[in-house]
């Protein structure tokens, strides 16, 4: 859209675990200043954007992949933009890193707060994508059920948030040894309690 002036989609459909609701990226483009269309009959969304420019975006919902497409439309959108409740997952934090080695102007970077100046030009870069750090937990979580040693290599821990501590309060040991991340085998797991002795809660937050 911020190349060609316009972009088609056809309706996704959600999955078995819910919809998947596109308002928040459509929303965020209409404020930049693009056209949106929807005809239920063609089940195409069409956005047509001659003229970005920057403004002041507050997200419904902190989506990821809104976050993204609103990024890299408000990097060569005129003007200023300031992103709030934006989705702040290591994945988005590389996206802007790699945006602003590409020539973009992006503060905020890790927090839900993030202030873009538009640029003219992006030029190429180089980047080596994260791990997918929900797989690092299916593996973390396969090795504590069947109370089994595991090695995951390239584990990139300074990203896997809440991960790691959520499963240790669940008792399940783990040793970090440069980007190696080592489950240890255990015949047993205690889980903690919080520190008034009511039952432990774990939530997907900061990042779900």
């Amino acid at each position: 859209m911020s190349r060609f002036g316009k972009a088609y989609i056809p309706i996704p459909g959600g999955d078995k675990i819910g919809r998947i609701r596109l308002d928040t990226h459509f929303v965020g483009f209409e404020k930049l200043g693009a056209k949106f269309n929807f005809s239920p009959d063609n089940k195409y969304y069409e956005v047509e954007a001659s003229n970005l420019k920057g403004t002041y975006l507050l997200l419904d919902e902190a989506s990821v992949t809104g976050t993204a497409n609103l990024i890299m439309a408000a990097a060569m959108a005129k003007g200023k933009t300031t992103l709030y409740n934006a989705a702040c997952e290591p994945y988005i934090q590389q996206l802007c890193k790699m945006l602003n080695r590409m020539g973009a102007k992006i503060d905020g970077i890790g927090s839900n707060l993030l202030h873009i100046e538009g640029v003219k030009y992006l030029s190429g870069c180089e980047i080596t994508a994260l791990p997918d750090m929900i797989e690092i937990g299916s593996f973390i979580g396969l090795a504590a059920m069947t109370h089994s040693e595991l090695l995951i290599k390239n584990g990139s821990y300074e990203n896997l948030g809440m991960l790691p501590l959520a499963f240790q309060r669940l008792g399940v040991h783990l040793e970090r040894i440069d980007d190696v991340i080592l489950v240890k085998k255990q015949d047993s797991y205690q889980i903690e309690n919080f520190i008034d002795g009511s039952i432990m809660t774990i939530a997907d937050a900061p990042w779900p």
